[in-house]
């Protein structure tokens, strides 16, 4: 939560004491004492994602390492990393901010994307904008899917980035669903890119446990339900394109847990900004290996540079493919 959003629900719950109990005093431990120990006393660095070796990176929202490596169906070699950011945007910015990566397309299904970047890729393609799903709030993993399948083709001499919401909430499997019958979704960062007034239409899922709605054991399953519910679509992914993928995500979540280091028993929940807790910045980093890689090459903003097509035609096809299904104006 930032300042003006707590200012103004200040104004709106300034006699609520469960509001000051589970939201405004947690807040100020968060910004008054664990994220100035993280930031002058523990390490913020982590891996420059674009300085590592791969053509596709698949980036799986909010995705603990521990749970991955629990339900990891996939086939290659598993690592770590440590992730720059605890949060979407503090991941964003410190890889990608104040660059130019000609030689990358992002295909994104969030969109703080948007929202934190100057589009500083050869191509950004915004699926929520054009694939987003009214009852549930985000995107599907399966649309995810579709799109990255497509911006391959279109750019084969590209680096691909795909960016998934899952598993971050909300959840859409069936036992999520059947548990929280009204959730949040992404809508607050919709509608934060779009420049709409940022606001959720329902409580999420940190909030709805602290009104008990669900308790930490039913948030793990459901979280755990929405990644493995992932990844099928993640190994048709895998199938289908070509060259060196790595899976990853681009920050963990906290359910509960102290964030080690952190010296307070002081619990926390989710992915605020500035807390380097382990939890949170451990991520997974699974290298799919191909036998022949793609040959990467940069362009100008415009596409018009030295990987403009030498085709006989099918990297036109392909692209008109993606501006059909609404991924390219």
């Amino acid at each position: 939560m930032d300042r003006s959003v707590l200012l103004r629900n200040l104004r709106k719950h300034w006699n609520d004491a469960g509001w000051w109990r589970d939201v405004a005093v947690p807040f100020a431990v968060r910004t008054a004492f664990v994220q100035p120990y993280f930031r002058y006393v523990a390490d913020d660095r982590g891996t420059d994602v674009m300085a590592e070796d791969w053509d596709t990176l698949v980036i799986l929202d909010a995705c603990r390492y521990d749970m991955f490596a629990a339900t990891n169906p996939l086939e290659g070699d598993l690592q770590t990393r440590r992730s720059r950011g605890s949060n979407t945007a503090e991941f964003l910015r410190r890889n990608f901010e104040g660059h130019s990566f000609e030689d990358t397309v992002y295909v994104t299904a969030n969109p703080q994307v948007n929202v934190n970047l100057d589009d500083p890729f050869y191509e950004t393609i915004s699926v929520w904008q054009r694939a987003w799903d009214d009852d549930l709030n985000t995107v599907l993993p399966e649309t995810m899917v579709e799109a990255t399948i497509e911006a391959h083709e279109t750019y084969p001499k590209k680096r691909i980035i795909s960016h998934f919401v899952q598993p971050h909430y909300p959840f859409v499997g069936e036992l999520g669903q059947s548990l929280l019958d009204e959730q949040a979704g992404i809508e607050f960062s919709k509608r934060q890119a779009t420049g709409e007034a940022a606001e959720s239409d329902h409580y999420n899922v940190w909030d709805l446990l602290k009104r008990g709605v669900v308790d930490e054991t039913a948030i793990w399953d459901a979280y755990r339900e929405n990644l493995e519910l992932t990844f099928p679509h993640v190994e048709r992914l895998l199938a289908a394109v070509s060259g060196r993928t790595v899976v990853t995500a681009d920050h963990g979540n906290l359910v509960g847990e102290v964030p080690e280091p952190f010296p307070i028993p002081f619990r926390m929940y989710g992915h605020p900004p500035g807390v380097y807790a382990d939890a949170l910045v451990t991520v997974p980093w699974l290298v799919v290996e191909a036998d022949v890689r793609r040959d990467i090459v940069a362009g100008d903003a415009s596409g018009t540079a030295e990987d403009a097509p030498e085709t006989d035609g099918d990297d036109e096809e392909a692209e008109d493919r993606l501006r059909a299904l609404g991924y390219l104006s």
